[in-house]
């Protein structure tokens, strides 16, 4: 199908047992800019859907290719089945390849020919199978002319106006949601919602934007890739006990005194300064710490906090806040 504007690039299927190294290939390929259906990154959208139908959709007619990760494991599965055999009717209607084996081990899989080329995944590591996928993908004409339709779509000399609505679950509007949109160059826009739960801003150069929203009685929502084209409506859940907040350099968390800033090291490691506070009990600061792993903090009256860190690029970190360590 020439010209199809798929919605992924690339699709996962695996068994669960291989899930540690997946996810890594996901990550990698996200970084990189690709468009990849991998079950985690998907965990809202998927949630109520009758997956049997959902996921024969996404393997069959929404991906550009899919990777199927062959292992004894994959073959025990009733749904990596399923969605074999959907990939297997896609590939059956097309002239080119479109499912890509790699393998873990030396298993037959039904439908899977021994003379189809595939990648082993013996002594490769995630990321470096990740730009084989990569590579794969810009050999591909019509994964080309996508991505240049889509950046003749983000040039737009004139501004626009582009709204975010933030609103609870029974769709009652949220005020005072801090809400900033970082682009892919770290520069950013930012603002808060009012009585209608709306946010507007002045977009005088389309790019794709990372939409942050923050929110004292609420955890953080981080939308990645979106095109301000068209306006969004966020739905955000109440959570006892956990709050969010976003910082532009630095800032002080509500509950701790003291300020902390986020830092970019030489080496691309985040890591943590605080301004009279400990760091998990008092270790050497900076203190080096990962995405979405807490961390604990005190203050010099004995306040303690669990900090969570969702996003952080450029300046601008998008943090979750709890009293209580989260689980």
């Amino acid at each position: 199908m020439k010209n199809k504007n798929y919605e992924y690039d690339i699709a996962l299927s695996f068994a669960g047992e291989n899930r540690a190294y997946v996810e890594e290939v996901a990550n990698s390929l996200k970084t990189r800019g690709v468009k990849v259906f991998y079950d985690l990154f998907e965990e809202t959208n998927l949630w109520g859907k009758n997956l049997y139908e959902y996921l024969s959709e996404i393997y069959q007619n929404r991906a550009r290719y899919t990777v199927l990760f062959i292992s004894g494991f994959y073959n025990q599965k009733l749904w990596t089945n399923h969605e074999r055999a959907s990939m297997q009717a896609r590939a059956f209607q097309e002239s080119r390849e479109y499912i890509l084996p790699a393998r873990f081990d030396d298993t037959e899989i039904p439908g899977v020919l021994k003379t189809i080329g595939y990648i082993s995944l013996k002594d490769r590591t995630p990321d470096e199978f990740a730009s084989l996928i990569e590579k794969k993908l810009k050999k591909d004409t019509t994964f080309l002319e996508s991505k240049l339709a889509t950046l003749s779509t983000l040039i737009n000399p004139k501004p626009f106006l582009f709204t975010v609505k933030v609103v609870n679950e029974q769709e009652e509007a949220i005020k005072n949601a801090k809400i900033v949109l970082v682009a892919n160059n770290a520069t950013y826009l930012e603002g808060f919602s009012d009585e209608k739960g709306l946010a507007h801003f002045i977009i005088r150069t389309r790019k794709l934007y990372t939409v942050l929203i923050a929110h004292p009685e609420n955890l953080g929502v981080l939308f990645e890739n979106v095109n301000p084209k068209e306006d969004i409506k966020v739905t955000i859940e109440k959570s006892i006990g956990s709050s969010s907040i976003i910082l532009n350099k630095s800032g002080e968390i509500p509950g701790i005194s003291g300020r902390i800033k986020p830092i970019l090291k030489s080496n691309n490691a985040i890591a943590l300064y605080a301004d009279n506070i400990a760091v998990e009990g008092g270790k050497h600061q900076p203190y080096d710490f990962e995405l979405n792993k807490s961390i604990s903090v005190e203050d010099n009256g004995g306040n303690i906090l669990h900090l969570t860190f969702r996003f952080f690029k450029g300046r601008i970190a998008l943090i979750d806040y709890y009293k209580n360590k989260p689980s």
